[in-house]
């Protein structure tokens, strides 16, 4: 009969290695190389080596097959991360430029560019639909849900912001109230009531304030438009402070008092409201390329705020 065996050859079956020292007719003797030896049939042996050799084909095609599924996913992934590298919106940085006082328009071109980048990131972070929008005649961008965020009605929409002047960069959170009546429906008025009834909003904010140095600014018109307080986080409460060309005036405030302040400020001509932090020129442009990741940071600590103003 056929079979695959020569003498002094080493061979495997089920109980491991061996070599063969023996053959006659259907009969073989082998040599267990861990020790022990064996008669046995040839027919046996030849089935038993040639299963083996079998399997060790399969495992070897399986394998090969392995590898090449690896392979494939790992160049999806190489195409699906040079498509978003390709997609991703780049915003180079701040320019020293941009901090010039604008003699002639809007000195902070980039604002558009800086606008898309956060967009981008914070729909990667938290898979929202946002968009970015620049504020007419303004060195402001503003960065709100899609869905949420009204271009022909600016003054009462909630979002997202930066804005560059003389004094550096300011960004974060921004709502407001234009003249007239209030309307219940208005982020600003949302937001105030919301501070007053719940606690989750009322945590996130104090969280984003403390954690990320930021200040309440509130600006108001009545003759001019100007910052009448800025807010900071102290302890377990606020402390509400504003300078004049006068004097300085600071005033402790709990959640109840900040709650009434806001509605105070309300009743003006028109109002907003700031929930930002402050960065000088100097700090800015040390931020380099990565400027839109430090500010989205900062935005996604606020998304909380932002969506109890919309209703979100």
């Amino acid at each position: 009969m056929s079979h695959p065996f020569e003498v002094g050859k080493t061979y495997r079956n089920r109980n491991g290695e061996y070599i063969v020292q023996a053959l006659e007719g259907d009969q073989m003797t082998i040599r267990y190389v861990s020790g022990g030896t064996l008669q046995t049939s040839v027919a046996i042996q030849t089935r038993i080596w040639e299963n083996i050799h079998f399997e060790y084909q399969m495992e070897q095609e399986e394998e090969k097959r392995r590898l090449a599924r690896e392979a494939r996913v790992e160049a999806r992934k190489r195409t699906a991360a040079a498509k978003k590298a390709l997609a991703e919106p780049k915003y180079g940085g701040f320019q020293e430029s941009d901090f010039e006082a604008k003699k002639r328009g809007i000195a902070w071109s980039g604002r558009e560019q800086a606008g898309k980048a956060l967009a981008y990131q914070l729909r990667e972070r938290t898979k929202g639909d946002f968009g970015s929008w620049i504020v007419p005649r303004q060195s402001q961008v503003h960065v709100a849900r899609k869905e949420y965020y009204d271009r022909d009605a600016r003054d009462t929409n909630a979002a997202f912001f930066m804005a560059v002047n003389e004094g550096g960069v300011k960004y974060g959170f921004r709502t407001g109230k234009p003249g007239g009546k209030e309307n219940a429906k208005w982020p600003w008025s949302i937001l105030i009531t919301t501070l007053a009834d719940d606690a989750n909003v009322r945590k996130a904010l104090r969280a984003a304030m403390k954690d990320q140095e930021l200040t309440l600014d509130v600006y108001v018109e009545e003759v001019s438009y100007r910052r009448v307080g800025q807010i900071l986080f102290q302890g377990r409460g606020f402390l509400w402070q504003h300078e004049t060309a006068e004097q300085e005036m600071t005033r402790k405030m709990n959640w109840t008092q900040l709650v009434e302040y806001l509605q105070t400020v309300a009743t003006k001509k028109r109002c907003d409201l700031f929930l930002c932090k402050h960065l000088t020129p100097e700090i800015a442009l040390e931020l380099g390329a990565g400027a839109t990741d430090e500010m989205c940071a900062v935005l996604e600590s606020l998304l909380p705020v932002y969506d109890a103003s919309i209703g979100a």
